[in-house]
This record gives structure tokens, sequence and C-alpha cells, in this order.
């Protein structure tokens, strides 16, 4: 009911009498356009005013149908303020099969535009002309008007024929058979709660089976997302998995369509895609991540909605999706070693809360994702201030060290804001989160670190390298402590990069360190890092040790072996590839040789950022860095 009574509300006629004029637009004879439903008229709101309605008919009994309907249509109903009213789609941005979408104007344009478009209101209520639908106002803020201005959706000649991702979601559909309920099951018990950004509207759709309402791209996505669990359900663990790999590239395929007619389900779909595992296209999510972006503002979500004139539920969608794409295009930048493409200079969109995100129904399972998701952004926002210390080109050493320490500090109160039972186990979200904590307090270690080397202090350059092998081997700690429900918890793509940094850290720590006991210890310590997720990949499916399996064993064995050509008395020896290889003279040489590069151990095609960045001693004409 309420969709057909928005379409109505929008494409209401001139002199409906299904939808009447308001009083003032009817006694000027112009057009009432109600583009905002539950909102005054554009007329009236431009002027802070609010419709009124003549009642034309009391002869009927208070609280008749007659009355009651045009109350429902006119004012939103009594019970229930309209704004608060769930909406199947958000009322500014439409469906991506509508001609039309709405863009947010740059602000130095929307101020121009805003004074034009209030003195050409002020002539058409004396002239009687109707008003443009181009611009829609949506903040009357004088020093912050938000304007969006109505262009086609997309290019001449490439209409979208049946609909993006039609093609490929009957495929998806036919390969799950008769369990795609159990496919979108697994997303909305292991993704969702942990990774929020659909509205509780568009969860109810998908639990009732109503797919046909949801954008096509964003069900490729879902079922996408929802294989990879397959064996956590009693149901489907009981029949073969279909290709995830398979199923991946047709949804990719429907979001790649999906972005020639865009719209905010667009931005949902590849959020979500950027999110799945196993992550296999590192090229590949790059570049979404940079279209997802541009995409999100261009649509304004990068805007604070709350003062906004539009409904509540809107906002609250603008909000959970902008937090999303966050996340990722952050997460993805330290990960990939690209830049990011959101500055903290350019949003103002407030941290989701927790009533935002869950229903008073929520469980207490649900309840603690959502405080991890929470979290998770305040500490993504901590990482957009480190990313431009990682990157840039040329800092200056006064400076770099005064920001980490202020940042350090940050991190820290954010650590303290954790509630108490982080980091204990079997709560859905804590392992990815405390992980990722971690993860940032090496990142810091390792910016201290850059910031040492160039103060050209040999003791702090020492000091700082301790601090760096303390921070990397508390993340391996971490790994080793974590047991079946842990890997089988909720975790981002991007730690499977953040643990080949955290190995590759300690690698480096352990080959500068001349302390044999310590060098042993390190060794040790990452032999046992390996054994325990290659175990992990092979009893629980946990994908997020592929790279690390893939890219660091073979050094880690390697460097393993050197370490037998001098070893302490009771140290015991490792033998790698046959005992020819620590037979006197045939060996590799021993780390202590001064000759020997980390490059002859290590492939430098194997990892996703610069090696030169993260092992050489920064020149004059190189200072920048990534870990």
């Amino acid at each position: 009911m309420s969709g057909s009574v928005s379409a109505a509300l929008q494409s209401r006629p001139y002199r409906s009498h299904r939808v009447p004029a308001c009083t003032r637009c009817r006694s000027r004879k112009i057009r009432c356009h109600i583009d905002i439903p539950g909102e005054p008229c554009l007329s009236c709101r431009e002027r802070r005013l609010k419709c009124q309605y003549i009642e034309h008919s009391t002869s009927t009994s208070p609280g008749g149908a007659e009355s009651s309907k045009k109350r429902r249509l006119s004012n939103g109903g009594d019970n229930e303020p309209d704004s608060d009213r769930p909406q199947s789609a958000p009322v500014l941005h439409k469906p991506s099969t509508h001609p039309s979408a709405s863009i947010i104007l740059a602000p130095h344009v929307a101020e121009d535009v805003k004074i034009l478009q209030r003195h050409i209101s002020q002539y058409q209520a004396t002239t009687g002309g109707q008003t443009s639908e181009t611009y829609q106002t949506l903040s009357d803020d004088a020093r912050n008007p938000i304007v969006y201005l109505t262009v086609p959706r997309f290019r001449t000649g490439l209409a979208p024929r049946a609909g993006a991702g039609t093609e490929q979601l009957d495929i998806i559909a036919q390969l799950m058979g008769v369990f795609h309920r159990e496919v979108i099951d697994l997303y909305l018990g292991h993704v969702h709660p942990s990774f929020p950004i659909l509205d509780d509207e568009t969860c109810s759709i998908l639990r009732s089976g109503s797919h046909e309402k949801l954008s096509r791209s964003l069900m490729c996505v879902l079922y996408a997302t929802g294989t990879p669990h397959w064996h956590r359900s009693d149901v489907l663990k009981m029949h073969p998995r279909p290709d995830t790999h398979y199923i991946w590239n047709k949804a990719i395929s429907a979001i790649l369509e999906d972005f020639l007619s865009p719209s905010l389900s667009t931005i949902s779909a590849a959020t979500i895609d950027q999110i799945g595992r196993p992550s296999v296209s590192i090229v590949g999510n790059a570049n979404l991540c940079g279209r997802t972006v541009s995409l999100a503002q261009t649509f304004g979500l990068h805007r604070d909605p709350s003062k906004w004139n539009i409904t509540s539920y809107e906002k609250a969608i603008r909000i959970r999706i902008w937090w999303g794409v966050l996340i990722t295009d952050y997460w993805t930048s330290i990960a990939y070693g690209t830049l990011p493409h959101i500055s903290k200079r350019f949003y103002d969109v407030p941290m989701p809360t927790p009533e935002s995100l869950v229903s008073p129904k929520a469980t207490a399972a649900q309840k603690y994702a959502s405080t991890c998701f929470i979290h998770l952004c305040g500490l993504t926002e901590l990482l957009g201030d480190i990313l431009p210390l990682v990157y840039e080109v040329k800092p200056d050493r006064v400076e770099l060290s005064g920001s980490v320490e202020r940042l350090k500090m940050r991190l820290n109160e954010l650590e303290r804001q954790l509630p108490e039972w982080l980091p204990l186990p079997k709560k859905p979200g804590t392992s990815n989160l405390w992980f990722c904590f971690l993860s940032m307090r090496l990142l810091l270690s390792r910016v201290t670190l850059r910031a040492a080397i160039l103060e050209g202090d040999d003791n702090l350059k020492d000091a700082r390298l301790d601090e760096l092998r303390a921070a990397s081997s508390a993340v391996l700690d971490f790994v080793l402590s974590l047991v079946e429900h842990n890997f089988l918890d909720f975790w981002l793509p991007y730690a499977t990069h953040l643990l080949v940094h955290a190995v590759t850290v300690s690698l480096r720590c352990t080959v500068e360190t001349q302390d044999l006991d310590l060098r042993n210890a390190c060794i040790t310590r990452l032999e046992r890092v390996m054994a325990h997720i290659q175990h992990a990949r092979e009893h629980y499916d946990w994908d997020i040790a592929n790279y690390c399996l893939e890219r660091c064993s073979d050094p880690i064995s390697q460097i393993a072996s050197l370490t037998t050509q001098n070893p302490p008395a009771t140290a015991p020896t490792s033998v790698v590839d046959g005992s020819d290889m620590t037979q006197a003279g045939t060996g590799p040489p021993a780390l202590d040789d001064p000759g020997l590069l980390l490059s002859d151990l290590l492939d430098p095609n194997a990892f996703d950022f610069p090696w030169e960045a993260l092992w050489d001693t920064p020149s004059a004409g190189m200072t920048n860095f990534t870990i």
C-alpha cells in the first residue's frame, strides 16, 4: 500500500481528485508538487509552511472510511509519522529501471541554484507557472545547501532491456535449484549481522522469498556471498556445493552490467561483493572499489543526511551504505597497496548507532555482531588518518613522528572503548575485529620505524625495530590462539593480506636480529603459524590462509634452514628438502653472511606491494613505503 501511495504522490496529475492539491496551491492555481512523501509540497516547503487541506464532506461519521483515507494520503496517518514509515526504495533515488537519476551538486553550485530557485518560485507563484522538477532542494541551510540534479540514468541507446543481471540471476538460480532459500539464509545468518548494510525491509523481503522486488544484481551477489558457507547448513552439507568461482564470476558480471544504469542497490551489491570470500582478484576488487566510491559520491552518500527533508528510513539507508563503502575503500587500500579514494575532509556522515542497525527483537548474537561493526567503523576512521602517512611521498620527519604518537594515543583510546567481552571468543565478529586492531598497531609500529630511519638515529631505530617485532608477534600469537569457532566466524577478506604483512614483518625482524635465541624463537613461531593456518584451511575451509600459505611457506622454510648453519648448542636442527642442504659448502649462506640478500630468499613478485618500499633504507629520492 505504501509503495502505491508513494507512486501516486510523485506522479499525481494536476487537479487530481484522488490526491487533491493543498489549499494554498489550489487558491493560487499552481501545481501542488509533492516530491517527498509525508512532507509538505514543494511550494509550501520552500516557504517553511505546512500543507492544509479542506475537508469536502462532513456527513460521514467521525473516523469514516472516506475522511480517514484522505487523512492517510495527505498527512501519512495519525498514528504513525510518515517520515518513519519504511519505503520499498529511497524516495530520492529511484530504481535502476527509472529513466532518471538524482545526483548531488557541488556546494558552490548548489548555493547559486538555491537562490535562483527561490526567485523563480516566487515568480511562478504570481504567474501560475509550474515548478521545475530539474532540481530538488533537500536542505535549506544557507551555509550548507543540499541540492540534487535530475539527469538521465543511462546513455542513449544503452538502456537495459530486461534489467541488469537478469541472465546471470537465471543461471545462478538454476544452479541453486530448490536450495536458494537456504543460501540466502546463510548470508543473513553469517554475513549480514557483522556487515549490516542492508536495511531491515530488504532483509524481510529476502526472508519472505519475494526476491523479484529486489535488484537482480544484488540477488546475484547475495547468492555468491552465501555459497562459501554451504557446508554450515545442515540441509546443504548433504549435497554438493556449486562451483563458487563460477557463481562469483556471474555475480560480478551482473554488477558491471548494473553500473550502466546504477542506483543505490548497485552500491550495496558492489560493496557486499568486495567483502565476499574467497578473494581471488586483486585488480578486479581494486577496480570495483574505485567505481563504487565514485558512484557513492555522485549520489551524495558522503554528506550527512540527518537534517535533510527526506524520510528517516532513507537517512538510515544512506548512513549504512556509506560506512560500508568507507570500510571497503580504506581496508582495500592497506590490503592491496592502492591509494584510498576517500579523504576524511570530504565526508561528514555520522557513525551508525546500535538502534539503527538492529531491531528491538534482535538476538544477542546479532547485537554482539552489530556492536563489533560499530567499533570497526571507528577503527576504519583511524585507518583513514594513518593512510596518508603510509603513502606520503615526501614526509616531514618531525611532523611524521608527532602524527604517529597522536595516532597511537587514539588507537589506545579506541581499545579502551571496546566492550568487556572483547577479545573473548564465541562472540560473532570479535575475531575479525581484534585481528584488525592488532594489525593497526602493527601498521603504526611500521610507520614509527620509518620515522626513526628518517631521523638517522641508530639507537632509536633499534628500539623501533623491537617494537615492530613485538607488534608482529602479537598478531601471530593471536592467530595461534584461534580455534574452530573463530575460524568459522565472520572475516573480512582483507585479513588474508594483513596476515601476509604480519608474517613478512616478522621475517624481516628475524633476519635482522643478532640474538640467536630470539631468531630461533621467531622462526619457531612462524613455522607454528604456517602449520596452524594450514590445518584451518584443510579442516574449516578458512580461505583467509590461502595467500599466506602460497607466498610465505617457502621463504619461511628457507630462512629456517639458514638458522641451522650456526645454531646454538641446544637448538634443534631443521632440514628442508633433503639432508644435503645442511652439509658444509653445499647449503645456502648463513643469515650472518653480510652478502646475503633477502630478495634471494623471498620472491619480490609474490607480494602486492613494492618490495623495495619494505626493505630498503629510504634515500633522498624515495621515502614512500607500505607494509
